[in-house]
């Protein structure tokens, strides 16, 4: 029995949003959205007519045409509860085919089977399929990510002989996509989780990760309350002060709140590296075992 494609008003609403590059509402994304056998089958023999040669046997891409797994509208039909309610609309505006056939043409049944042939292609990307393969991401130049790291990328400035040495970090993170991530994305500890003082903890302070991020709020009267950030919105700031005390403070326009945070550096970085620095920066990186 085909799934049939339930196109209402959210379904539209929601393709249109992608098409003009917004965002749409997002229900809570699962891992993996599962795939129905048949209709992947059905989509693979589709796919192979009328789209493989543009976009690759993977949706990867080809000399002819784009990678399209990162793509809004595929990763959000990936998520939606009907499969096919955001690629339909999409395909209904005319996709060009390989095949010359017009995509509007395709029948809700067709829409649901590519849409989910394109949902097991993006799962196979994700790092707990059993096809993803990291492959081999040492391919910079390990000189020019030493003049960067000394240079402009002003990494020298925290990592030294003598602050946040890196010495070994080759060793103590053996698999280079994790010391890139590390890189890129290093765990901030917000909140000073993973520490002693929550249930069950031994007595005494907690043990605060040293990058995590630290805020103080003060007033016009009364001391200043710091500690390490927990949460934070327009209302509220959560705090956990020296002793392990969590709290709560309401924002009011006589408060100013103060952030500390020890790894700005990292995150301003992700504004203007490249590609080719990230490739030399993990290349020297390398070489520091």
């Amino acid at each position: 029995m085909y799934q049939k494609v339930s196109i209402g008003i959210a379904a539209v609403m929601c393709a249109v949003a992608v098409l003009q590059g917004r965002s749409p509402a997002a229900a809570q994304l699962t891992r993996a959205p599962v795939v129905d056998p048949a209709a992947h089958d059905r989509g693979k023999a589709l796919w192979a007519s009328h789209c493989i040669d543009c976009h690759g046997s993977q949706a990867r891409g080809s000399d002819t045409g784009p990678n399209i797994i990162r793509t809004k509208t595929v990763n959000y039909d990936r998520n939606a509860a009907a499969a096919g309610s955001v690629l339909g609309p999409f395909l209904k505006a005319n996709h060009p085919t390989q095949s010359k056939k017009p995509s509007a043409s395709f029948t809700d049944e067709e829409v649901v089977a590519l849409a989910n042939f394109l949902r097991e292609r993006v799962n196979d990307t994700m790092r707990g399929s059993p096809l993803f393969t990291v492959g081999d991401i040492v391919v910079g130049d390990a000189k020019g990510g030493e003049a960067y790291f000394n240079g402009e990328g002003g990494c020298a400035t925290c990592h030294n002989a003598t602050t946040r040495n890196l010495a070994g970090i080759a060793t103590r993170i053996a698999a280079p996509v994790d010391l890139q991530q590390r890189m890129l994305f290093p765990a901030s500890g917000r909140g000073g989780r993973g520490g002693r003082g929550g249930r069950g903890a031994a007595a005494g302070p907690p043990v605060v990760d040293p990058n995590a991020v630290r805020v103080t709020i003060t007033s016009a009267s009364g001391p200043a309350i710091a500690g390490v950030l927990v949460e934070e919105s327009d209302f509220h700031v959560t705090l956990r002060d020296a002793d392990g005390t969590l709290r709560v403070v309401r924002r009011t326009p006589a408060l100013t709140v103060t952030k500390t945070v020890p790894l700005q550096a990292h995150i301003d970085l992700l504004d203007r590296i490249t590609d080719k620095q990230i490739h030399d920066l993990v290349a020297y990186l390398e070489t520091l075992k």
